[in-house]
């Protein structure tokens, strides 16, 4: 089967509040639905036309059955997703206040509501990756020894292929007991990419910079070909040979939950699709402006008809 896009990574499921606006200790009822950051990519990137599959666990629970079926709803292929018997599927709740920023609270507990915990590298054969073009992948694998190397080693696998590879570290230090630890794996995560999209503070953190010129230069430093940072006014993109900023779409934010998921998967299609630079990096803006429009993980992903017109008329100034 030839694919565009291997993602690697979480499934969960995200209790988005049915009020906004307030802390999480106000928010009256919670929707489900099907969420983790490079799931939320691959739903965006199929959205806009690319083929996608997912390599990852989830529970053998009802709510593993619910991503599942979301995932073949979006034309996901799922011929690779593991049911772990026995554990139940991550889940997440979170607010959003006043300015559309939503406020996690992850519940995955080891040993039961950890799935992807028990991805061995034995798991991944070559031939899940091997005919796709490229393969993305976040932090979350990386936080146990053992998952840490099935990731490794699926990039690895993809090096061998050529196909290009996405890092979104997607950090949560949180879920990390050692500091030191963390900045040493995303720093060989790091180097392994040819493509690199994260915050800000995340890259700043990496390399421990603290102007964003700086904080490129050290991470163009580690390996990666392409950079892009989002700012909050811009997106500072770097490669080997230059260094440009694209202004943000500014849309009122409803809810900004998976915004940096809806980036990654308009500037990867762009990316893939042979775009300029330029111009794949205002479709993330544009799919990441659209998402954060509507309630919800992903209920404002567009479809790419809708990705481009809001590109039109936004060049028209309108």
């Amino acid at each position: 089967m030839s694919l565009d896009l291997v993602g690697f990574g979480s499934a969960i499921i995200d209790f988005a509040p049915a009020n906004l606006g307030v802390p999480l200790s106000e928010v009256e009822s919670f929707v489900p639905y099907a969420g983790g950051a490079v799931a939320n990519v691959l739903v965006a990137a199929s959205r806009l036309g690319l083929k996608t599959r997912f390599l990852g666990c989830v529970g053998d629970d009802e709510f593993g059955a619910f991503i599942i079926r979301d995932f073949k709803r979006e034309g996901i292929d799922t011929s690779c997703v593991k049911q772990v018997k026995g554990r139940a599927t991550g889940i997440a709740f979170y607010s959003v206040d006043e300015k559309g920023e939503r406020h996690y609270v992850f519940y995955r507990f080891p040993g039961y509501a950890d799935p992807e915990s028990t991805f061995r590298p034995e798991d991944i054969k070559p031939e899940y990756i091997s005919k796709a073009k490229a393969l993305h992948f976040s932090e979350s694998g990386l936080r146990h020894p053992h998952t840490r190397e099935a990731v490794f080693h699926a990039v690895q696998i993809a090096r061998k292929n050529r196909l290009i590879i996405s890092y979104d570290p997607n950090m949560r230090p949180d879920l990390w007991d050692d500091r030191k630890e963390l900045l040493e794996i995303q720093r060989k995560a790091v180097s392994l990419a040819d493509i690199f999209v994260a915050t800000f503070e995340e890259a700043k953190l990496i390399v421990g910079e603290t102007s964003p010129k700086e904080t490129v230069r050290s991470i163009l430093a580690l390996g990666p070909s392409t950079v892009v940072i989002r700012e909050k006014m811009h997106y500072q993109v770097a490669t080997r040979n230059r260094v440009f900023k694209v202004p943000v779409f500014r849309v009122k934010a409803v809810d900004t939950s998976g915004a940096g998921d809806a980036f990654d998967a308009g500037f990867l299609t762009g990316f893939l699709k042979g775009w300029s630079l330029e111009d794949a990096v205002r479709l993330g803006s544009a799919v990441a402006a659209l998402k954060v429009s509507k309630a919800g993980t992903r209920a404002g992903l567009p479809r790419m008809k809708e990705a481009l017109e809001f590109m039109r008329t936004r060049r028209k100034g309108t």
